[in-house]
């Protein structure tokens, strides 16, 4: 029976450091660590965080929300779309409650190492919740231009692509952790064979499809959406790789550190001071005692 990557020990997780992704990620770590002092953040940190929040997560989604809603009023749109709308006033609004609700329950989250994963992790449930908006948008083009098994393969085979990188993502972090023998099933080859070979025989399929089939888009127009189908496909898999092989091991060593905090603390030489920081001692002043056993 495989061992699931939250029931390591402390000298298990400490194989964490040795992937390749953590320590790519462990410079903006650093760099984002710096801001947060005393268990919480400069006042100009604040500023320049909330002028990033407004521009990008606020700004860049609600744009999204903006073109969505030419493509549906637009007269000149070569590509027909549907009528009704699926990335809506009331669609942007809910995920940007959901987006807020994170960032108001990160907040509970005071421990000074534990911070800059916080930061960390609006910045990706931001990436998710834009590739979700292009995704809204891009179903509406496909509805009104492809027949609903395409559609099914589509998004089926995006599933399977979904499945085979967080399980081979999975697998490496049990190799790294308990230097566990990763074991290719009979299942993992069949979804890794339509996954390498089901989108090129999806993509000339309906290349073919177009080109012969629809006299009613010339063939540059036909080309030219083939191509925008396969560049969405491709930033999705890009996102959902980004979230396996970067956000999941990065996230992961913060919830050992969460886990094994004393440990983690004596290991990386910090002070109790400096580990959970002012703010969080003035409600933990029984940590202090820990620090004379440093």
């Amino acid at each position: 029976m495989k061992k699931s990557i939250f029931k390591a020990s402390f000298e298990e997780s400490l194989n964490l450091e040795d992937d390749g992704f953590v320590k790519l990620q462990q410079e903006q770590h650093d760099k984002t660590a710096k801001f947060f002092k005393n268990g919480h953040s400069s006042f100009w940190f604040r500023i320049r965080s909330l002028i990033l929040s407004l521009i990008f997560p606020v700004g860049f989604n609600f744009f999204v929300l903006i073109v969505s809603m030419e493509f549906h009023e637009s007269k000149t749109l070569t590509l027909p779309i549907a009528k009704h709308e699926s990335l809506t006033v009331n669609v942007f609004l809910i995920l940007l409650l959901i987006w807020l609700s994170f960032v108001v329950i990160g907040k509970l989250v005071k421990q000074s190492y534990l911070l800059p994963y916080r930061y960390q992790f609006h910045v990706f449930t931001f990436l998710v919740w834009f590739i979700l908006e292009i995704d809204l948008v891009v179903f509406d083009i496909l509805l009104a231009n492809l027949f609903t098994a395409e559609i099914i393969a589509i998004y089926g085979i995006m599933m399977i692509e979904t499945y085979m990188l967080f399980t081979i993502a999975l697998a490496g972090l049990r190799k790294l952790i308990y230097a566990e023998a990763s074991e290719d099933t009979f299942l993992n080859k069949i979804a890794k064979m339509i996954s390498l070979y089901g989108m090129a025989i999806l993509g000339i399929g309906i290349i073919i499809k177009h080109i012969l089939g629809i006299f009613s888009l010339d063939v540059s127009t036909s080309i030219k959406a083939v191509g925008f189908l396969l560049m969405w496909i491709f930033c999705n898999i890009v996102v959902l790789a980004v979230s396996a092989f970067i956000g999941l091991p990065y996230f992961l060593q913060a919830y050992y550190k969460w886990k094994y905090p004393e440990e983690y603390r004596n290991w990386e030489g910090k002070s109790v001071e400096e580990w959970y920081g002012k703010q969080y001692l003035k409600k933990h002043k029984e940590l202090l005692k820990n620090e004379s056993e440093f």
